[in-house]
């Protein structure tokens, strides 16, 4: 087995060719946003009142006179929402490698349990927030357990795919050279399956944000969840609009972020072996 070493010039160049692209692609995403969100308003029959166009929410948040304050406003909002979905993302991968590792070495205990998880997942997020804040409270826990819980499944699925697809070939090698079933693990399945790992990551990332919302909305009242709530019910669209804008393009950009990681990972995998 030969190990290819790469320049430094040329890893730096990769990296910033990655960023460049991903820049390229969160502008275009954002081009084709606006696009598509005013040929929809000139299309439907909404009032302006309620439905405020691409230029509506720039004056919002770039010309009006408190555009700074409104700004502001909204960023001390998206921090919290995001340090909520921070919170809930990494309790649920947590929870999805720990998870899937224990299935990894145990088909029964699989066999068991999956069925039950994916079942538990196909029932609404509304209806067992409630619960899980009488038991963990409206604090940061209580955020980080019902952000975890919209995570935790379709995390699970992926990573034990990622571990369950490594080569038969080279696990049967490596218990002919005396491995045991963690070296097996640790030298062939678990490297194999870090690729799909970060598949889970970038799935599961905006997810995350989904689930602050919701425990924003339905526990907390904080974040951008909470005003956007009170948004609604008070008829500040034009906050309202700018903050979803805000929170969108934020989500964009995370997700490139992890596609980003996960391309320096993956070449850096293949370019050693």
């Amino acid at each position: 087995m030969s190990t290819a070493i790469t320049p430094p010039g040329n890893a730096v160049g990769a990296f910033a060719r990655r960023a460049a692209r991903s820049a390229l692609t969160l502008f275009g995403t954002v081009a084709a946003i606006v696009i598509v969100w005013t040929v929809f308003l000139r299309t439907v029959n909404v009032s302006p009142l309620v439905a405020k166009s691409p230029v509506d929410v720039w004056n919002y948040l770039v010309t009006a006179p408190g555009a700074a304050a409104n700004r502001s406003a909204i960023g001390a909002l998206l921090a919290r929402t995001l340090t909520d979905a921070s919170l809930g993302f990494a309790l649920g991968l947590t929870l999805a490698a720990a998870v899937s590792v224990l299935f990894y070495f145990s088909d029964t205990i699989e066999q068991m349990f999956a069925p039950t998880m994916t079942a538990l997942h196909a029932i609404p997020m509304v209806t067992v927030a409630p619960i899980l804040v009488l038991v963990f409270g409206r604090g940061s826990v209580g955020t980080a357990v019902i952000g975890s819980a919209i995570v935790f499944v379709p995390a699970l699925l992926t990573m034990l795919q990622g571990i369950r697809s490594a080569p038969r070939t080279d696990l049967d090698v490596c218990n002919a050279f005396g491995g045991s079933t963690w070296t097996s693990f640790t030298k062939v399945a678990l490297p194999h399956a870090i690729p799909t790992w970060f598949t889970a990551a970038r799935i599961t990332v905006t997810t995350s944000i989904v689930g602050a919302l919701l425990s924003e909305w339905l526990a907390s009242g904080a974040g951008l969840g909470g005003e956007m709530l009170r948004d609604s019910n008070e008829f500040q669209f034009g906050r309202l609009w700018s903050s979803v804008v805000v929170l969108t393009i934020v989500c964009v950009a995370i997700y490139q972020f992890v596609s980003l990681v996960e391309a320096v990972v993956r070449s850096r995998m293949y370019s050693a072996r």
